[in-house]
């Protein structure tokens, strides 16, 4: 599963825009000089006799310093690239749901965006 969240993480690190893609939180991950950034969590994962899904967030935080109606357009453009970027792996990755004003970073606004990927296994 861990290489799974690596190429994960791989895709992410493409996007341009994003300054630091990390699995999982670091102490100090909410400094706003990383920002935009996103971090990778795994979330669970559903045993399915001979194959598996794996539940995972996205979570994607801006400085709050900015403008916070350009933050909410910036929040949906990444989304976008997210979304084509996980579209690029090898994998099934279907959007489950998006999540606003997520406050996991005190100093920033984030959002959650959280992916399954399914018959893990299977290839």
């Amino acid at each position: 599963m861990y290489n799974i969240l690596l190429d994960i993480k791989k895709a992410l690190t493409d996007i341009q825009t994003i300054k630091s893609s990390k699995i999982g939180f670091e102490k100090g991950a909410d400094i706003s000089s990383n920002c935009p950034l996103v971090r990778i969590i795994p979330e669970g994962s559903i045993s399915k006799g001979i194959s598996e899904d794996l539940i995972f967030q996205v979570v994607v935080a801006f400085d709050l310093k900015n403008n916070i109606e350009k933050l909410y357009e910036d929040f949906y453009k990444l989304e976008d690239e997210i979304k084509t970027a996980l579209d690029t792996t090898h994998y099934k990755i279907y959007h489950i749901d998006t999540i606003m004003d997520e406050d996991k970073l005190s100093a920033l606004k984030a959002g959650i965006l959280r992916f399954k990927i399914t018959d893990i296994g299977l290839n």
